[in-house]
């Protein structure tokens, strides 16, 4: 039986010191600590898709870490990063660490925070770290955030090339089951993915081998990762592969346009390496060719918001559904 629906919402984008990663982290907490949503509408931390999200301070901010409304299982979710070099916990493939990168990770069963060095930044259930960003130069100068109820996308980006990196994570595909084997006992699967520490451009950004998000998974320690959690574990299934399927090979383009006008939304699905199904997008779809950070309407009523491969030209990207 699928899931409930869940609602996207643009928390909005904040511009910050250019190439500076405790800028960027605090970008993050400024956007999830925020009252209001981009439209201006109410934003209440915890409740409807307004996530919860904290800071660790260390002279600077050196972590954000964050908590969905609809959380059964208790996961906790984290960013970090500092501009010196940090013995962080690895998650394979990574083998090593990157000054100056901001690094992403996910907990189940989340106890009290203690520091996002720790082999447990939340006393138990950390999976380890895989790298969000290249180093935070070039420059950086941008943090983008969009939520749902049990999902958020975090986008770094350079305003001057439109270049972006970025992380998600949650309960983002339905595995249209309740069978142990694919499922947790909420009914839910939980994964997390990112860019790794290149820049992602348009080209492949969706492709299954491709350097992209939402299951694309590579082998080498800088490209971009992908991993699920394995049903009532803390093992990260993927990495080198949990991979995206898009029922047919073909390229979004700018041709997904119906004869009225309206843009085309494609769901897809997430396969692992094995070619096993592990579940479909929760109101996340493939589109035609969009800026990152647009929102779509009909009429005055938001339809859902772009996220893309690009924040100053049309490129592969998928409608966060509102």
């Amino acid at each position: 039986m699928p899931l409930p629906t869940v609602n996207w919402k643009y928390v909005g984008a904040f511009n910050h010191t250019a190439s500076s990663i405790n800028s960027a982290l605090d970008a993050v907490y400024t956007l999830g600590t925020a009252v209001t949503y981009a439209d201006g509408s109410p934003r209440v931390p915890g409740t409807g898709s307004a996530w919860t999200w904290n800071r660790e301070i260390i002279g600077v901010t050196v972590a954000t870490y964050g908590a969905p409304p609809t959380n059964a299982l208790n996961f906790r979710y984290i960013i970090g990063g500092t501009l010196g070099a940090s013995a962080y916990t690895f998650l394979t493939p990574d083998t090593a660490t990157l000054a100056n990168c901001i690094v992403y990770g996910m907990a189940r069963g989340a106890g009290a925070y203690t520091s996002w060095v720790n082999a447990q930044p939340f006393t138990s259930g950390f999976t380890g770290y895989w790298r969000a960003t290249a180093a935070y130069t070039n420059p950086y100068d941008s943090v983008t955030m969009w939520e749902s109820q049990e999902g958020c996308v975090i986008q770094f980006n350079r305003l001057t090339t439109g270049n972006i990196s970025a992380v998600n994570f949650g309960a983002l595909f339905d595995p249209l089951t309740a069978s142990t084997l694919i499922a947790e006992s909420d009914g839910r699967i939980y994964s997390m993915s990112g860019t790794g520490s290149t820049s992602v451009t348009s080209g492949g950004w969706l492709n299954a081998t491709g350097a992209g998000l939402f299951g694309s998974g590579a082998t080498g320690v800088s490209g971009p990762h992908a991993g699920t959690l394995a049903p009532g574990s803390t093992v990260m299934v993927g990495g080198a592969g949990v991979q995206t399927s898009r029922f047919g090979d073909f390229s979004a383009s700018a041709a997904l346009v119906s004869p009225n006008g309206d843009i085309v939304r494609i769901p897809f699905g997430q396969l692992s390496t094995a070619g096993n199904y592990l579940g479909q997008t929760r109101n996340i779809y493939i589109i035609r060719d969009a800026i990152s950070r647009q929102v779509y309407t009909v009429g005055a009523t938001p339809v859902g918001y772009v996220f893309g491969a690009s924040s100053n030209a049309a490129s592969d990207s998928v409608l966060l559904g509102a």
